[in-house]
């Protein structure tokens, strides 16, 4: 039994200039888990990895990598992590196998095999020179070595990007793999379904802070009651009615209600507004997305 969690923010805050990108933001993960990291670009999401691996400092708060202050000691902490920024600025002279084994040597418990059959499965050349390779080609070579690596935790920032049906079923495979044998998976996506079915936690930010964070699971189940309305006219937030514990996101014609009531009680309320559609929630990451972001521009 591991004493400290495989990852662990406490209060992490940083800024560029005088933009806070990240506020106060504390999240465990433990070992053997998944977890997502949902939220709109510049929400803190590629920042928040990057000070797991020393690319930026926070200027306040600890972070630490089983147990290693990866501050104080970064180095020690990126032996431990399995890295694959979103970026694929890659050595173009460079075969496949040749960037596999050089970027895995860092890591005392890597394992080049496991990263060449990842990458024979994903349908990547070996012997072929990094500059002929598509950029899906690329972005997967990348994910193989944060895999290959053989940390006890994984970091990946949008590992879906670029990848084919296919291939994004055979990344999740892997890191299912990965966490059934012990590892940690923080990933931030865009791509909601592939967190809904993958991950057994989200933390949603918004503006540099965890606004929300849970089960997926239970989080995509909570939107069973949210409405999705269109209206004949524009509205604004005061012209729409309140309900006890009611929550409206959206703007103009189109408005979205988060609410605990029955159904046919909200229907019966709103029926005297403008109403030219409604759509009933059907219980995703996407339906909470929406909840959450909709109508706003970050």
């Amino acid at each position: 039994m591991h004493a400290e969690p495989a990852v662990l923010f406490d209060q992490v805050s940083h800024a560029f200039g005088t933009q806070n990108v990240l506020q106060g933001v504390s999240l465990t993960i433990e070992r053997g888990e998944i977890v997502g990291l949902i939220g709109p670009n510049g929400a803190g999401k590629s920042t928040l990895l990057r000070s797991m691996v020393g690319i930026i400092r926070p200027d306040q708060g600890k972070v630490r990598i089983c147990g290693v202050d990866a501050v104080r000691d970064s180095l020690a902490a990126r032996r431990q992590i399995g890295y694959a920024p979103s970026e694929t600025a890659l050595y173009h002279q460079m075969t496949s196998e040749e960037l596999l084994a050089f970027a895995i040597a860092f890591h005392p418990q890597a394992d080049l095999q496991v990263g060449l059959t990842l990458l024979e499965a994903l349908g990547v050349p070996h012997d072929k020179r990094l500059g002929k390779l598509s950029h899906g080609m690329k972005r997967k070579i990348v994910l193989a070595q944060a895999i290959a690596s053989g940390g006890p935790v994984i970091v990946l920032d949008e590992p879906t990007e670029a990848l084919d049906p296919e291939a994004r079923r055979m990344v999740e495979s892997q890191l299912r793999k990965e966490a059934e044998g012990g590892r940690a998976v923080l990933f931030s996506s865009h791509d909601l379904t592939s967190v809904e079915r993958l991950c057994h936690r989200a933390a949603f930010l918004r503006r540099g802070k965890i606004v929300r964070s849970g089960a997926a699971a239970e989080l995509a189940a909570e939107t069973g009651r949210l409405l999705h309305l269109e209206f004949r006219t524009p509205l604004q937030r005061e012209q729409l009615p309140a309900g006890s514990d009611w929550i409206w996101q959206g703007q103009a014609t189109r408005w979205s209600l988060q609410h605990n009531d029955a159904v046919e009680e909200v229907l019966a309320v709103i029926s005297k507004l403008p109403v030219a559609g409604i759509r009933d929630g059907g219980g995703s990451l996407e339906e909470v997305f929406d909840a959450l972001y909709g109508g706003i521009v970050e």
